[in-house]
C-alpha cells in the first residue's frame, strides 16, 4: 500500500514533514474586558447542529423533494442525481427543483427554537466544491458538466442569506466543505459514488481547492461575517497510516486561510485516528489555528454491532479518547443511533437507554472536545428523524441545553479559598516559589471566562489554542520561569472550577 501511494506522488514534491509551516502572524488575543464578538464567536464551546441534505444532498434525508429521485429510482449521490435530471429536464428546470429545495429547507428553521429553547451556539453546514460562487470554479473538476444546474440554482446566494439570519439570532456558522473533487471517502456524501478516494492522489485536485476555492469562500463568505467560526477543509477523510497527501493539503489550505484571513479557525479530519493528527498538528505547530474533527457513530462498525447498547455506553469514555492536551477536538456529527443488531442484545428500555447514551456523549465530550459538538442532524423531508433528530433528542431531555443567562459571578472567597490551598500544598516542600503566578493564572481565567459568558452565555473552547496564546502573552509581560507550571495550574484550575454550566 505505502509503495502506490509512493507512485501516485511522483508527479508533485511534496515535504517529508507535509507541507509548509504556518507563514502569517496570528492576530494577538485581546484582553478579557475587550474581547469582542468575533472572537468569541471562533473560540467558544459549540452546542450545535448540522444542516444535513440542505446542499449536498443525501436522499435518506431528502429525497422526493429534491433531485435525488428520478422516474421512481433514488440515486444516492448528487452528481448522479443531477445528470439524471438533466436526461429527462432543461438545465432551467432542474436548478429551478434544486432552488425550490434550499427555500423549503432554509424557511422550515425554527430559528426562534434554535436559539431560544435548544440554544443552538452553531450550524455546520456542509457544502460541495460545485456550490462555491453557484458553480463558477468548476473547470476541470468532475462537476463540470453540471455547472448552468448551479449557475442558475444560486445556492451561494442562500448561503450568504443563511449566514445574515443566523447572525442576527447569534448563532455561528461552521462552513463544511463536505465535497472535494474525486472525494476524501469513497462515500456519496462526497457528492460522487466512483468507491474510490481521489481527492489526496491527485495534484490538480487538490491544488484547485487551496489555489481557488478556499479563498473564493473567505473572499464571499467570511471576511464580512463575524459570526462564520471556521472552515472545514475536508470532511471524513479516509484513514491512512501514510497520509502523505492528507499532510500536503492541509499545510497548504491551512496556510492559504490564513493568509487570506489570520485568526480564522481550520478545521481538518482526525482519519479515524485522533493521535496521528494531534501529533502532526504537534510537529507543525499549528495548534493555535487547527481544530481536528472526529465524528463518533456507535452503529456502522461489526466491532459496536457486536455490543449491546450498555456495553457502548460504558465504554465511551475509552473509545472518545482525544489527547486534549496535544490539540484542539470537535465533534463535527455523531448521534443517537444504535445498530438493531445493538438493540437485538440490548434488554433495557429503548428510550431510557438512548437518553443514557446520548447524555453520556455529552458528557465525555464535554472534556475532551475543546470545541464543542455538533449533533446529526436538524431536519428531514418527514417525521423528526428520531434518534438521527436534533428536536426529538432535545424535547425528550437527551441533549443537554445551555441555560440562559448572560452573567457569570464567580465568589471571590472561592478564588481566595483556592490560592490559598495552592500555597499550603506547596509551602514547606524544599523551594522559594511563585505562587502569585498561579494566583495571575486563575484571575487571567476567570476574567476570560465572564467576558464569554457576557455573549449569549458562552463557554470558553478551543482550549488549548486559547491557553497556548495566552501563556504566550503573559510571558512576554512577566518574563518566562522554572514556575511558569504555577501560572498553568493557576490558569487551568479556573476553567476546571468555573467553565462550565
Amino acid at each position: 500500500m505505502i509503495g502506490s501511494l509512493r507512485n501516485k506522488f511522483e508527479h508533485f514534491k511534496v515535504s517529508e514533514k507535509g507541507g509548509r509551516q504556518l507563514s502569517a502572524t496570528l492576530p494577538k488575543l485581546l484582553p478579557a474586558k475587550d474581547l469582542d464578538r468575533s472572537t468569541i464567536y471562533k473560540y467558544r464551546y459549540n452546542y450545535g447542529v448540522n444542516l444535513g441534505a440542505l446542499f449536498v444532498l443525501e436522499p435518506w434525508i431528502f429525497s422526493k423533494e429534491t433531485v435525488c429521485t428520478v422516474g421512481g429510482k433514488e440515486y444516492d449521490s448528487e452528481f448522479d442525481a443531477i445528470s439524471q435530471q438533466l436526461k429527462k429536464h432543461s438545465s432551467e428546470e432542474v436548478a429551478k427543483m434544486l432552488s425550490d429545495h434550499y427555500t423549503k429547507y432554509i424557511n422550515r428553521i425554527d430559528w426562534e427554537w434554535l436559539s431560544k429553547d435548544a440554544h443552538i451556539t452553531a450550524l455546520r453546514i456542509p457544502i460541495g466544491y460545485w456550490h462555491v460562487e453557484d458553480g463558477k470554479h468548476l473547470d476541470s473538476l468532475p462537476f463540470a458538466p453540471l455547472r448552468k444546474v448551479y449557475e442558475l440554482a444560486k445556492p451561494w446566494e442562500k448561503l450568504a442569506e443563511l449566514i445574515n439570519t443566523a447572525k442576527k439570532m447569534s448563532i455561528g456558522v461552521l462552513i463544511d466543505l463536505h465535497g472535494l473533487p474525486g472525494g476524501a471517502n469513497c462515500d456519496s456524501h462526497s457528492g460522487s459514488k466512483s468507491g474510490e478516494a481521489k481527492f489526496f492522489h491527485k495534484e490538480k485536485y487538490m491544488t484547485k481547492v487551496y489555489k481557488d476555492i478556499l479563498p473564493a469562500i473567505i473572499k464571499t463568505m467570511t471576511l464580512e461575517n463575524e459570526n462564520v467560526i471556521g472552515i472545514q477543509v475536508v470532511n471524513e477523510a479516509c484513514f491512512d497510516n501514510n497520509p502523505k497527501g492528507q499532510k500536503f493539503y492541509y499545510s497548504e489550505a491551512i496556510n492559504t486561510i490564513e493568509e487570506l484571513q489570520p485568526g480564522l479557525p481550520v478545521v481538518i479530519s482526525d482519519g479515524w485516528w485522533p493521535q496521528q493528527w494531534a501529533d502532526w498538528v504537534k510537529e507543525k505547530d499549528f495548534g493555535e489555528i487547527v481544530v481536528i474533527d472526529s465524528h463518533v457513530y456507535r452503529c456502522f462498525s461489526d466491532s459496536d454491532k457486536s455490543k449491546d447498547a450498555n456495553t457502548i455506553i460504558k465504554d465511551l469514555v475509552n473509545t472518545v479518547n482525544f489527547p486534549r492536551e496535544d490539540a484542539d477536538y470537535t465533534v463535527g456529527e455523531f448521534s443517537g443511533v444504535l445498530d438493531g443488531q445493538t438493540w437485538d442484545k440490548t434488554s433495557s428500555d429503548r428510550d431510557a437507554t438512548v437518553q443514557k447514551y446520548v447524555q453520556a456523549q455529552a458528557d465525555v465530550f464535554s472534556h475532551v472536545a475543546s470545541w464543542g459538538w455538533f449533533f446529526w442532524t436538524l431536519q428531514f423531508e418527514y417525521g423528526d428523524g428520531g434518534e438521527w433528530g436534533l428536536a426529538p433528542m432535545m424535547q425528550k431531555g437527551n441533549l443537554p441545553k445551555r441555560p440562559q443567562g448572560n452573567d457569570l459571578r464567580i465568589d471571590k472567597k472561592k478564588i481566595d479559598s483556592i490560592i490559598q490551598e495552592h500555597e499550603t500544598y506547596w509551602n514547606g516542600k524544599g523551594k522559594n516559589f511563585e505562587h502569585w503566578r498561579f494566583e495571575d493564572g486563575i484571575k487571567t481565567a476567570v476574567d476570560d471566562m465572564i467576558a464569554f459568558r457576557k455573549f449569549d452565555n458562552s463557554l470558553i473552547g478551543r482550549w488549548h489554542s486559547w491557553k497556548s496564546q495566552r501563556r504566550a502573552e503573559y510571558i512576554s509581560a512577566k518574563k518566562d520561569s522554572e514556575f511558569m507550571w504555577e501560572w498553568d495550574q493557576g490558569y487551568q484550575r479556573g476553567l476546571d472550577e468555573f467553565n462550565k454550566y
